[in-house]
């Protein structure tokens, strides 16, 4: 049974040794999408560090993987990104150094590219040369039909990331970068099978509820279609594009989460997952 609970923070150069943070107060909160336009983000705090240690957690271009979960059952990592802003602050009698991390941030903001490539180039060619751009191991390719040419050939500078999504949505694909894993997907279908099962005795903290749909204050509530809220356990597997089964008294079948948003604190309050998802 889910007791003790763990959070753990390795900082360091992303290709290089990194330290471990443990045995403090450590909180985050951490937001997922399925969004190509957004990085998926985390705020961390981390309690009491001496202003030494502070200074070298802060510092610009250090690569952080938070850890989460209970001693007596499993400890995994929850969050992979780059640190984008970091301070240490006074909170009454505690010092606390609050961390922004970005998923995938440098990877997508780094990839510059110029390429231009013949007539007759295979799509595929033109895809993997974003991904290598983009340098994150990668799910999907396969979903790339071969045989697919440009027969005109096939220009484009700026980011890899814009240029990915422009030949994907030749096939109607898209991406997501999700723990610094990009999986090329196909709108509305699973990128990863978590095998999860959510009841009350398995994991499921609240009942889902439907989503309502209201823009305006004028505007009558209605029911956005397939779409369901609830809470759950703090599963690592539980990220945007996965997806599980849900059995509850409002909600049967499997779902697609849509978004997830992680709440943590080894010492006291919440210890969960909001989760947005869509009925497959």
């Amino acid at each position: 049974m889910a007791w003790k609970r763990v959070v753990e923070v390795i900082v360091g150069p992303k290709s290089g040794e990194g330290f471990k943070i443990d045995g403090l107060k450590i909180a985050f909160s951490i937001e997922k999408t399925d969004s190509v336009e957004h990085n998926n983000t985390s705020k961390i705090q981390i309690y009491n560090l001496s202003k030494e240690t502070s200074d070298k957690v802060c510092a610009e271009g250090n690569h952080i993987t938070l850890k989460a979960g209970y001693s007596d059952e499993t400890v995994a990592a929850i969050f992979f990104g780059d640190v984008v802003r970091g301070e240490r602050k006074k909170d009454g009698e505690d010092y606390v150094t609050e961390l922004e991390v970005y998923d995938g941030r440098s990877a997508l903001m780094e990839g510059h590219v110029s390429v231009s490539y013949a007539k007759d180039t295979e799509a595929k060619t033109v895809v993997q040369a974003f991904l290598d751009a983009i340098g994150l191991p990668f799910k999907g390719l396969d979903l790339v039909p071969n045989g697919e040419n440009y027969d005109h050939g096939y220009a484009f500078i700026g980011m890899a990331g814009d240029g990915l999504r422009d030949v994907l949505n030749k096939f109607g694909l898209t991406y997501t970068v999700q723990n610094e894993m990009l999986y090329i997907i196909k709108p509305g279908e699973a990128a990863d099978k978590t095998g999860l099962k959510l009841t009350p005795e398995t994991g499921l903290l609240t009942i889902p509820q439907q989503i309502v749909d209201k823009t305006s204050d004028d505007d009558t509530e209605k029911k956005a279609a397939n779409c369901w809220k609830f809470s759950a356990m703090l599963f690592p597997e539980l990220i945007p594009k996965a997806a599980c089964k849900v059995e509850s008294s409002t909600l049967n079948g499997e779902v697609i989460i849509s978004k997830s948003v992680m709440t943590g604190d080894n010492w006291d309050g919440d210890f969960k997952i909001d989760i947005e998802a869509e009925v497959v």
